[in-house]
Protein backbone atom coordinates (compact mmCIF):
# COMPACT_ATOMS: atom_id res chain seq x y z
CA UNK A 1 0.00 0.00 0.00
CA UNK A 2 1.35 3.37 -0.94
CA UNK A 3 1.88 5.93 1.96
CA UNK A 4 0.43 9.32 1.95
CA UNK A 5 1.64 12.04 4.08
CA UNK A 6 0.92 15.87 4.57
CA UNK A 7 3.90 18.98 4.99
CA UNK A 8 2.70 22.37 5.46
CA UNK A 9 3.75 25.63 4.58
CA UNK A 10 6.64 25.37 7.62
CA UNK A 11 7.87 22.22 6.09
CA UNK A 12 6.07 19.83 9.00
CA UNK A 13 5.74 16.73 7.58
CA UNK A 14 3.26 14.23 9.63
CA UNK A 15 2.27 10.52 8.15
CA UNK A 16 -1.53 9.96 7.34
CA UNK A 17 -2.23 6.51 8.47
CA UNK A 18 -6.12 5.05 7.48
CA UNK A 19 -6.72 7.72 4.98
CA UNK A 20 -7.80 6.38 1.78
CA UNK A 21 -6.47 7.89 -2.16
CA UNK A 22 -8.21 8.06 -5.53
CA UNK A 23 -5.52 8.97 -8.14
CA UNK A 24 -6.54 10.46 -11.43
CA UNK A 25 -4.47 10.67 -14.26
CA UNK A 26 -5.32 12.06 -17.09
CA UNK A 27 -4.41 12.31 -20.95
CA UNK A 28 -4.67 16.56 -21.00
CA UNK A 29 -2.28 15.88 -18.07
CA UNK A 30 -4.77 16.82 -15.58
CA UNK A 31 -3.34 14.30 -12.45
CA UNK A 32 -4.98 14.75 -8.83
CA UNK A 33 -5.74 13.27 -5.90
CA UNK A 34 -9.10 12.42 -4.18
CA UNK A 35 -8.51 11.81 -0.61
CA UNK A 36 -10.79 10.78 2.32
CA UNK A 37 -9.87 10.23 6.30
CA UNK A 38 -11.35 9.55 9.65
CA UNK A 39 -9.54 11.03 12.67
CA UNK A 40 -7.85 8.82 15.05
CA UNK A 41 -5.22 8.52 17.90
CA UNK A 42 -2.44 7.30 14.86
CA UNK A 43 -2.85 10.66 12.95
CA UNK A 44 -4.28 13.63 15.01
CA UNK A 45 -1.33 15.16 13.75
CA UNK A 46 -1.31 14.87 10.00
CA UNK A 47 -5.27 15.02 9.76
CA UNK A 48 -4.71 18.81 11.51
CA UNK A 49 -2.42 19.54 8.67
CA UNK A 50 -5.11 19.43 6.04
CA UNK A 51 -5.52 22.21 5.26
CA UNK A 52 -5.74 24.11 1.40
CA UNK A 53 -2.58 25.10 -0.07
CA UNK A 54 -0.99 22.25 2.19
CA UNK A 55 0.88 19.59 0.53
CA UNK A 56 0.11 15.92 -0.04
CA UNK A 57 2.90 13.67 -0.72
CA UNK A 58 1.69 10.62 -2.28
CA UNK A 59 4.19 7.85 -4.74
CA UNK A 60 7.18 10.67 -4.93
CA UNK A 61 5.22 12.93 -6.40
CA UNK A 62 3.50 16.03 -4.86
CA UNK A 63 -0.36 17.78 -4.78
CA UNK A 64 -1.40 20.54 -3.38
CA UNK A 65 -4.84 20.77 -1.80
CA UNK A 66 -7.06 22.73 -3.32
CA UNK A 67 -10.45 21.97 -1.52
CA UNK A 68 -11.25 20.27 2.08
CA UNK A 69 -14.31 19.63 3.43
CA UNK A 70 -14.92 18.03 7.11
CA UNK A 71 -17.39 15.53 7.71
CA UNK A 72 -19.45 12.96 9.82
CA UNK A 73 -19.06 9.74 9.42
CA UNK A 74 -20.61 6.56 11.45
CA UNK A 75 -17.34 5.92 13.20
CA UNK A 76 -16.10 9.69 13.91
CA UNK A 77 -15.35 12.98 12.33
CA UNK A 78 -13.36 12.87 9.39
CA UNK A 79 -12.49 14.60 5.61
CA UNK A 80 -12.66 14.90 2.58
CA UNK A 81 -10.01 16.72 0.00
CA UNK A 82 -9.06 17.54 -3.36
CA UNK A 83 -5.58 18.12 -4.60
CA UNK A 84 -3.65 19.01 -7.91
CA UNK A 85 -0.32 17.94 -9.08
CA UNK A 86 2.29 20.49 -7.85
CA UNK A 87 3.15 21.00 -11.76
CA UNK A 88 0.09 22.93 -12.27
CA UNK A 89 0.41 25.22 -9.10
CA UNK A 90 4.36 25.74 -9.98
CA UNK A 91 3.73 27.31 -13.84
CA UNK A 92 0.68 28.68 -12.84
CA UNK A 93 2.21 30.92 -10.67
CA UNK A 94 6.11 31.86 -12.61
CA UNK A 95 4.99 34.48 -15.00
CA UNK A 96 6.75 35.57 -18.16
CA UNK A 97 7.46 39.66 -18.37
CA UNK A 98 8.01 39.45 -21.92
CA UNK A 99 6.94 38.05 -25.59
CA UNK A 100 8.78 36.76 -29.21
CA UNK A 101 7.04 36.93 -32.43
CA UNK A 102 7.95 35.24 -35.50
CA UNK A 103 8.50 31.70 -36.22
CA UNK A 104 9.64 29.82 -33.81
CA UNK A 105 10.50 26.09 -32.86
CA UNK A 106 9.07 24.02 -30.42
CA UNK A 107 12.16 23.68 -27.81
CA UNK A 108 12.27 27.40 -28.33
CA UNK A 109 9.20 27.93 -27.10
CA UNK A 110 9.04 25.79 -24.03
CA UNK A 111 12.27 27.14 -22.89
CA UNK A 112 10.84 30.70 -23.22
CA UNK A 113 7.85 29.80 -21.80
CA UNK A 114 8.94 27.76 -18.26
CA UNK A 115 12.23 29.97 -17.92
CA UNK A 116 12.09 30.72 -14.18
CA UNK A 117 9.78 27.71 -12.94
CA UNK A 118 12.13 24.91 -12.20
CA UNK A 119 11.14 22.83 -14.82
CA UNK A 120 12.86 20.90 -17.76
CA UNK A 121 11.71 19.35 -20.77
CA UNK A 122 11.82 16.90 -23.03
CA UNK A 123 10.82 16.50 -26.70
CA UNK A 124 10.04 13.72 -29.10
CA UNK A 125 9.75 15.38 -31.99
CA UNK A 126 8.36 12.20 -34.02
CA UNK A 127 5.28 13.49 -36.11
CA UNK A 128 5.40 17.01 -34.85
CA UNK A 129 5.84 20.51 -37.06
CA UNK A 130 9.31 21.98 -37.23
CA UNK A 131 8.38 25.38 -35.75
CA UNK A 132 4.84 27.54 -35.84
CA UNK A 133 4.29 31.49 -36.32
CA UNK A 134 3.48 33.19 -33.52
CA UNK A 135 2.54 36.69 -32.43
CA UNK A 136 3.18 38.33 -29.51
CA UNK A 137 3.49 35.72 -27.44
CA UNK A 138 3.83 36.09 -23.92
CA UNK A 139 3.37 38.28 -20.86
CA UNK A 140 1.10 35.21 -19.51
CA UNK A 141 1.82 32.37 -16.94
CA UNK A 142 3.94 29.63 -17.78
CA UNK A 143 0.57 27.43 -17.82
CA UNK A 144 -1.40 29.59 -19.84
CA UNK A 145 2.21 29.85 -22.43
CA UNK A 146 2.49 26.26 -21.86
CA UNK A 147 -0.93 25.34 -22.80
CA UNK A 148 -0.57 27.53 -25.63
CA UNK A 149 2.41 25.76 -26.97
CA UNK A 150 0.80 22.87 -26.89
CA UNK A 151 -2.74 23.58 -28.94
CA UNK A 152 -0.20 24.84 -31.43
CA UNK A 153 1.83 21.71 -32.15
CA UNK A 154 -0.74 19.46 -31.78
CA UNK A 155 1.24 17.74 -28.64
CA UNK A 156 0.16 16.34 -25.52
CA UNK A 157 2.79 16.01 -22.41
CA UNK A 158 3.43 13.91 -19.58
CA UNK A 159 5.78 14.60 -16.50
CA UNK A 160 7.33 13.40 -13.54
CA UNK A 161 8.69 15.00 -10.83
CA UNK A 162 9.87 18.60 -12.52
CA UNK A 163 10.24 16.35 -15.72
CA UNK A 164 7.95 17.46 -18.63
CA UNK A 165 7.77 15.09 -21.51
CA UNK A 166 6.21 16.56 -24.78
CA UNK A 167 5.33 13.90 -27.77
CA UNK A 168 2.67 14.18 -30.53
CA UNK A 169 1.00 11.06 -28.32
CA UNK A 170 1.43 8.63 -26.17
CA UNK A 171 0.53 5.27 -25.50
CA UNK A 172 0.28 2.73 -28.03
CA UNK A 173 -1.69 1.31 -31.11
CA UNK A 174 -3.41 -2.23 -30.15
CA UNK A 175 -4.21 -5.05 -32.46
CA UNK A 176 -6.53 -6.88 -30.91
CA UNK A 177 -10.28 -5.78 -31.07
CA UNK A 178 -11.08 -4.28 -27.77
CA UNK A 179 -14.75 -5.33 -28.02
CA UNK A 180 -17.23 -5.94 -30.50
CA UNK A 181 -20.30 -4.30 -30.29
CA UNK A 182 -24.14 -5.70 -31.22
CA UNK A 183 -25.59 -2.25 -30.84
CA UNK A 184 -29.63 -3.00 -31.02
CA UNK A 185 -30.00 0.80 -32.05
CA UNK A 186 -33.91 1.71 -33.56
CA UNK A 187 -33.45 5.02 -31.52
CA UNK A 188 -30.44 6.13 -32.47
CA UNK A 189 -27.96 7.90 -29.89
CA UNK A 190 -25.75 9.89 -31.95
CA UNK A 191 -22.78 7.89 -31.99
CA UNK A 192 -22.26 9.93 -34.71
CA UNK A 193 -23.32 14.17 -34.61
CA UNK A 194 -23.34 16.30 -36.75
CA UNK A 195 -25.54 19.12 -35.10
CA UNK A 196 -22.05 21.60 -34.80
CA UNK A 197 -21.15 20.58 -38.34
CA UNK A 198 -19.99 23.50 -40.65
CA UNK A 199 -17.96 23.81 -43.70
CA UNK A 200 -17.25 27.36 -44.42
CA UNK A 201 -15.52 30.19 -41.51
CA UNK A 202 -14.11 33.17 -41.64
CA UNK A 203 -11.38 34.68 -39.27
CA UNK A 204 -10.47 38.27 -38.98
CA UNK A 205 -7.66 39.89 -37.16
CA UNK A 206 -6.46 43.30 -35.63
CA UNK A 207 -7.47 46.59 -36.75
CA UNK A 208 -5.48 49.17 -38.10
CA UNK A 209 -5.72 52.81 -37.32
CA UNK A 210 -7.37 53.27 -40.69
CA UNK A 211 -10.30 50.78 -39.20
CA UNK A 212 -9.63 48.27 -41.36
CA UNK A 213 -8.34 44.73 -40.39
CA UNK A 214 -4.76 43.79 -41.05
CA UNK A 215 -5.38 40.39 -41.01
CA UNK A 216 -8.62 38.46 -43.20
CA UNK A 217 -8.73 35.10 -44.00
CA UNK A 218 -11.68 32.43 -44.85
CA UNK A 219 -11.49 28.69 -45.34
CA UNK A 220 -13.98 26.43 -46.84
CA UNK A 221 -13.69 22.69 -46.32
CA UNK A 222 -13.53 20.13 -49.14
CA UNK A 223 -16.91 18.93 -47.55
CA UNK A 224 -18.71 21.47 -48.94
CA UNK A 225 -19.04 19.86 -52.28
CA UNK A 226 -20.98 17.14 -50.71
CA UNK A 227 -23.08 19.07 -48.33
CA UNK A 228 -23.05 22.60 -49.44
CA UNK A 229 -22.25 25.69 -47.20
CA UNK A 230 -22.70 25.65 -43.78
CA UNK A 231 -21.47 28.70 -41.94
CA UNK A 232 -18.90 28.44 -39.03
CA UNK A 233 -19.44 31.80 -36.08
CA UNK A 234 -16.15 33.74 -37.33
CA UNK A 235 -13.11 34.15 -35.70
CA UNK A 236 -12.37 37.71 -34.64
CA UNK A 237 -9.26 37.94 -32.85
CA UNK A 238 -6.66 40.81 -32.43
CA UNK A 239 -3.46 38.94 -31.59
CA UNK A 240 -3.27 38.17 -35.87
CA UNK A 241 -1.69 40.55 -38.09
CA UNK A 242 -1.38 38.10 -41.04
CA UNK A 243 -3.42 36.88 -43.21
CA UNK A 244 -1.15 33.52 -42.86
CA UNK A 245 -1.56 32.23 -39.17
CA UNK A 246 -5.10 33.63 -39.28
CA UNK A 247 -6.20 30.97 -41.52
CA UNK A 248 -4.29 28.22 -39.92
CA UNK A 249 -6.35 29.53 -36.59
CA UNK A 250 -9.33 29.22 -38.07
CA UNK A 251 -8.62 26.08 -40.26
CA UNK A 252 -8.28 24.45 -36.54
CA UNK A 253 -11.77 26.23 -35.25
CA UNK A 254 -13.93 25.01 -38.25
CA UNK A 255 -16.23 22.11 -36.90
CA UNK A 256 -15.68 20.04 -40.51
CA UNK A 257 -15.63 16.60 -38.30
CA UNK A 258 -18.79 13.98 -37.21
CA UNK A 259 -17.88 13.02 -33.77
CA UNK A 260 -17.73 9.56 -33.34
CA UNK A 261 -18.65 8.95 -29.39
CA UNK A 262 -18.05 5.63 -27.86
CA UNK A 263 -17.16 5.13 -24.06
CA UNK A 264 -16.12 2.60 -21.76
CA UNK A 265 -14.85 2.45 -18.21
CA UNK A 266 -12.76 -1.22 -17.90
CA UNK A 267 -11.98 -2.50 -14.20
CA UNK A 268 -10.65 -5.93 -15.02
CA UNK A 269 -9.29 -5.83 -18.29
CA UNK A 270 -7.85 -8.62 -18.29
CA UNK A 271 -10.78 -10.98 -18.33
CA UNK A 272 -11.66 -9.07 -21.31
CA UNK A 273 -8.71 -10.15 -23.43
CA UNK A 274 -6.37 -6.68 -22.50
CA UNK A 275 -3.70 -6.92 -20.37
CA UNK A 276 -1.08 -4.33 -19.93
CA UNK A 277 -2.78 -1.25 -20.96
CA UNK A 278 -1.55 2.33 -20.26
CA UNK A 279 -3.34 5.71 -20.39
CA UNK A 280 -2.91 6.66 -23.94
CA UNK A 281 -3.63 3.45 -25.77
CA UNK A 282 -5.56 2.76 -28.85
CA UNK A 283 -7.60 -0.25 -28.93
CA UNK A 284 -10.12 -1.34 -31.98
CA UNK A 285 -13.53 -1.77 -31.34
CA UNK A 286 -15.85 -3.37 -34.24
CA UNK A 287 -19.66 -1.81 -34.35
CA UNK A 288 -21.30 -4.11 -36.69
CA UNK A 289 -24.44 -2.70 -37.64
CA UNK A 290 -22.35 0.79 -39.35
CA UNK A 291 -19.90 -1.74 -40.91
CA UNK A 292 -17.25 0.44 -39.48
CA UNK A 293 -13.87 0.27 -37.08
CA UNK A 294 -13.15 2.64 -34.29
CA UNK A 295 -10.67 3.63 -32.24
CA UNK A 296 -10.97 3.63 -28.62
CA UNK A 297 -8.42 5.34 -26.57
CA UNK A 298 -7.51 4.90 -22.71
CA UNK A 299 -8.09 8.57 -21.65
CA UNK A 300 -7.79 8.13 -18.09
CA UNK A 301 -6.46 5.86 -15.39
CA UNK A 302 -7.78 6.01 -12.17
CA UNK A 303 -5.61 4.13 -9.14
CA UNK A 304 -5.93 3.87 -5.16
CA UNK A 305 -3.80 3.81 -2.44
CA UNK A 306 -6.10 0.35 -1.61
CA UNK A 307 -3.88 -2.69 -3.52
CA UNK A 308 -7.05 -4.76 -3.42
CA UNK A 309 -8.63 -2.42 -6.19
CA UNK A 310 -7.84 -3.14 -9.42
CA UNK A 311 -6.93 0.37 -11.37
CA UNK A 312 -9.77 1.83 -13.42
CA UNK A 313 -9.54 3.07 -16.89
CA UNK A 314 -11.92 5.52 -18.89
CA UNK A 315 -11.76 4.94 -23.02
CA UNK A 316 -13.14 7.50 -24.70
CA UNK A 317 -13.99 8.55 -28.33
CA UNK A 318 -11.03 9.71 -30.76
CA UNK A 319 -12.27 12.30 -33.27
CA UNK A 320 -12.39 11.31 -37.06
CA UNK A 321 -12.45 14.09 -40.02
CA UNK A 322 -15.79 13.65 -42.11
CA UNK A 323 -13.78 13.26 -44.71
CA UNK A 324 -12.59 9.77 -43.08
CA UNK A 325 -15.59 8.66 -42.07
CA UNK A 326 -16.88 9.12 -45.77
CA UNK A 327 -14.11 6.90 -47.03
CA UNK A 328 -14.51 4.21 -44.70
CA UNK A 329 -18.29 4.44 -46.52
CA UNK A 330 -16.81 4.08 -50.43
CA UNK A 331 -16.06 7.34 -50.23
CA UNK A 332 -18.64 8.52 -52.35
CA UNK A 333 -21.80 10.82 -51.32
CA UNK A 334 -24.38 8.43 -52.19
CA UNK A 335 -23.18 6.01 -49.50
CA UNK A 336 -22.83 8.49 -46.85
CA UNK A 337 -26.61 8.95 -47.54
CA UNK A 338 -27.58 6.05 -47.12
CA UNK A 339 -26.29 6.29 -43.53
CA UNK A 340 -26.91 9.58 -42.55
CA UNK A 341 -29.94 11.82 -42.84
CA UNK A 342 -28.28 15.25 -44.07
CA UNK A 343 -31.18 16.84 -43.00
CA UNK A 344 -31.52 15.91 -39.20
CA UNK A 345 -27.81 14.74 -39.11
CA UNK A 346 -28.82 11.32 -37.52
CA UNK A 347 -28.56 7.88 -38.34
CA UNK A 348 -30.75 6.62 -40.60
CA UNK A 349 -32.62 2.91 -39.29
CA UNK A 350 -32.67 1.82 -42.76
CA UNK A 351 -29.35 1.46 -42.46
CA UNK A 352 -28.51 -0.47 -39.45
CA UNK A 353 -27.81 -4.42 -40.23
CA UNK A 354 -30.08 -5.68 -37.32
CA UNK A 355 -29.20 -9.69 -38.36
CA UNK A 356 -28.23 -11.29 -35.26
CA UNK A 357 -28.76 -8.61 -33.11
CA UNK A 358 -29.99 -9.19 -29.16
CA UNK A 359 -33.51 -7.86 -29.08
CA UNK A 360 -34.57 -5.08 -25.94
CA UNK A 361 -36.17 -7.79 -24.00
CA UNK A 362 -32.55 -9.75 -23.93
CA UNK A 363 -30.51 -6.99 -23.21
CA UNK A 364 -32.94 -6.20 -20.43
CA UNK A 365 -32.32 -9.85 -18.83
CA UNK A 366 -29.16 -9.52 -19.33
CA UNK A 367 -28.86 -6.19 -17.63
CA UNK A 368 -31.01 -7.15 -14.72
CA UNK A 369 -29.34 -10.44 -14.03
CA UNK A 370 -27.49 -10.19 -10.55
CA UNK A 371 -25.02 -13.07 -10.55
CA UNK A 372 -22.72 -10.58 -13.17
CA UNK A 373 -23.38 -7.43 -12.38
CA UNK A 374 -23.37 -4.99 -9.14
CA UNK A 375 -25.65 -1.96 -8.80
CA UNK A 376 -23.34 1.34 -8.04
CA UNK A 377 -24.72 1.67 -4.55
CA UNK A 378 -22.92 -2.04 -4.09
CA UNK A 379 -19.93 -1.12 -5.77
CA UNK A 380 -19.72 2.27 -3.52
CA UNK A 381 -20.08 0.19 -0.78
CA UNK A 382 -17.69 -2.46 -0.68
CA UNK A 383 -15.21 -0.43 -1.98
CA UNK A 384 -15.95 1.65 0.77
CA UNK A 385 -15.67 -1.45 3.96
CA UNK A 386 -12.36 -2.76 1.56
CA UNK A 387 -9.61 -2.79 3.54
CA UNK A 388 -11.43 -0.38 6.37
CA UNK A 389 -9.97 -1.82 9.23
CA UNK A 390 -11.99 -0.01 11.46
CA UNK A 391 -14.90 -0.84 10.03
CA UNK A 392 -14.55 -4.41 11.07
CA UNK A 393 -14.27 -3.41 14.90
CA UNK A 394 -17.21 -1.00 14.67
CA UNK A 395 -20.23 -1.72 17.25
CA UNK A 396 -23.22 -0.40 17.63
CA UNK A 397 -24.55 -1.12 21.07
CA UNK A 398 -27.92 -1.79 22.49
CA UNK A 399 -29.43 -1.29 26.34
CA UNK A 400 -31.52 -4.56 27.03
CA UNK A 401 -34.60 -4.98 29.54
CA UNK A 402 -33.90 -5.74 32.32
CA UNK A 403 -35.56 -8.99 34.29
CA UNK A 404 -36.56 -10.68 37.69
CA UNK A 405 -35.87 -7.30 39.61
CA UNK A 406 -32.20 -6.39 38.01
CA UNK A 407 -31.48 -2.80 37.69
CA UNK A 408 -28.71 -0.54 36.70
CA UNK A 409 -25.91 0.03 39.02
CA UNK A 410 -24.90 3.58 40.25
CA UNK A 411 -22.21 4.57 42.46
CA UNK A 412 -20.22 7.91 43.29
CA UNK A 413 -18.40 7.35 40.64
CA UNK A 414 -21.06 7.21 38.23
CA UNK A 415 -23.07 4.35 36.65
CA UNK A 416 -21.61 1.79 34.49
CA UNK A 417 -24.06 1.20 31.67
CA UNK A 418 -25.28 -2.74 30.97
CA UNK A 419 -25.26 -3.47 27.10
CA UNK A 420 -24.37 -5.46 23.91
CA UNK A 421 -23.22 -5.54 20.61
CA UNK A 422 -21.45 -7.23 18.23
CA UNK A 423 -18.92 -6.23 15.65
CA UNK A 424 -18.42 -7.32 11.75
CA UNK A 425 -16.67 -10.57 12.70
CA UNK A 426 -19.38 -11.88 14.63
CA UNK A 427 -18.04 -11.63 18.04
CA UNK A 428 -20.72 -10.44 20.98
CA UNK A 429 -19.64 -8.28 23.36
CA UNK A 430 -21.67 -7.29 27.08
CA UNK A 431 -20.50 -4.65 29.47
CA UNK A 432 -21.88 -3.06 32.31
CA UNK A 433 -23.05 -3.04 36.17
CA UNK A 434 -26.19 -4.78 37.54
CA UNK A 435 -27.89 -4.68 41.00
CA UNK A 436 -30.54 -6.08 42.79
CA UNK A 437 -31.59 -8.75 41.15
CA UNK A 438 -32.83 -12.65 41.36
CA UNK A 439 -30.01 -14.51 41.62
CA UNK A 440 -29.84 -18.57 39.59
CA UNK A 441 -30.26 -20.14 36.35
CA UNK A 442 -34.17 -19.67 35.93
CA UNK A 443 -33.86 -15.52 36.77
CA UNK A 444 -31.84 -14.49 34.01
CA UNK A 445 -30.71 -10.44 33.91
CA UNK A 446 -31.81 -10.16 30.51
CA UNK A 447 -32.00 -12.09 27.07
CA UNK A 448 -29.82 -11.98 23.80
CA UNK A 449 -31.98 -11.28 20.78
CA UNK A 450 -31.71 -14.71 18.34
CA UNK A 451 -28.08 -13.40 16.35
CA UNK A 452 -26.64 -12.24 19.38
CA UNK A 453 -26.84 -16.24 21.52
CA UNK A 454 -23.64 -18.57 21.79
CA UNK A 455 -23.55 -21.51 19.69
CA UNK A 456 -23.67 -23.68 23.14
CA UNK A 457 -23.55 -22.40 26.84
CA UNK A 458 -20.80 -19.79 27.42
CA UNK A 459 -19.49 -20.17 31.40
CA UNK A 460 -17.96 -16.85 32.33
CA UNK A 461 -17.11 -15.38 35.31
CA UNK A 462 -16.38 -12.09 36.73
CA UNK A 463 -15.85 -9.03 39.40
CA UNK A 464 -18.66 -8.51 42.13
CA UNK A 465 -18.99 -6.03 44.99
CA UNK A 466 -16.65 -6.34 47.89
CA UNK A 467 -17.86 -8.53 51.23
CA UNK A 468 -18.20 -7.49 55.10
CA UNK A 469 -14.10 -7.55 55.26
CA UNK A 470 -13.92 -5.83 51.88
CA UNK A 471 -12.36 -8.29 50.20
CA UNK A 472 -13.05 -8.72 46.45
CA UNK A 473 -16.09 -11.44 45.54
CA UNK A 474 -16.43 -13.02 42.47
CA UNK A 475 -19.49 -14.63 40.21
CA UNK A 476 -19.94 -17.42 38.31
CA UNK A 477 -22.28 -16.55 35.19
CA UNK A 478 -23.95 -18.72 32.37
CA UNK A 479 -24.99 -17.45 28.95
CA UNK A 480 -27.82 -20.22 27.78
CA UNK A 481 -28.01 -20.98 23.75
CA UNK A 482 -31.10 -19.57 24.41
CA UNK A 483 -30.45 -15.97 24.86
CA UNK A 484 -30.44 -16.17 28.68
CA UNK A 485 -27.76 -14.05 30.86
CA UNK A 486 -27.87 -15.63 34.38
CA UNK A 487 -26.01 -14.65 37.31
CA UNK A 488 -25.42 -18.76 38.86
CA UNK A 489 -23.91 -17.75 42.04
CA UNK A 490 -21.49 -15.36 43.63
CA UNK A 491 -19.07 -15.95 46.55
CA UNK A 492 -20.51 -12.88 48.75
CA UNK A 493 -23.06 -14.69 50.75
CA UNK A 494 -24.12 -11.92 52.31
CA UNK A 495 -24.99 -9.41 49.44
CA UNK A 496 -24.75 -11.77 46.36
CA UNK A 497 -26.45 -9.29 44.17
CA UNK A 498 -25.00 -5.87 45.61
CA UNK A 499 -23.22 -5.65 42.03
CA UNK A 500 -22.22 -7.31 39.81
CA UNK A 501 -19.68 -6.66 36.44
CA UNK A 502 -21.11 -8.58 33.12
CA UNK A 503 -17.56 -7.77 31.44
CA UNK A 504 -17.44 -10.99 28.39
CA UNK A 505 -17.30 -11.51 25.35
CA UNK A 506 -18.27 -14.62 22.42
CA UNK A 507 -18.42 -15.84 19.00
CA UNK A 508 -22.19 -15.98 18.01
CA UNK A 509 -24.33 -18.36 16.16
Amino acid sequence: MKILAIRDITGTMEPLPGFSVTRTDGNNGERSLKVTGIRKPSNRHGYALVKNENTFVYDNEEYIIKTQRDRTYKNGVGLEATAIHRIFDDLRNNYVYDEKTGTLRLDAMLSFALAGSGYTFEVDTTDLPLSVKVENFGWNNSLALFRDILEKFGAEFDYKGKKIYVAKKFGTQRNESFLKYRFNIKDPQKETDTNDFATYIRGYGKKGDDGKYQAYAEYTSPLAKIYGIKHADPVKDERYTDNESLLAAIKKQLNDRMDISLTLTAVELASMGLKDIKKGDYVWCVIEPFDLNVQLRAVSREDYSDDSKSPTFTFGSITQKASDIIASFNTTKKAVEKVIDTATGKLKESALNTDGLATKSELKAHVDNKAVHITAEERATWNATSGAVDSLNSITWVTPTLRNDWIQYTDSNGSYPIQYGKDAVGTVYIRGVVTSGKIGTLTPVFTLPLIHRPPYPHLFTGVASVGKTDVPQYFRGIIKTNGDVCIVSCSDADNPNQAVGLYTQFKAI
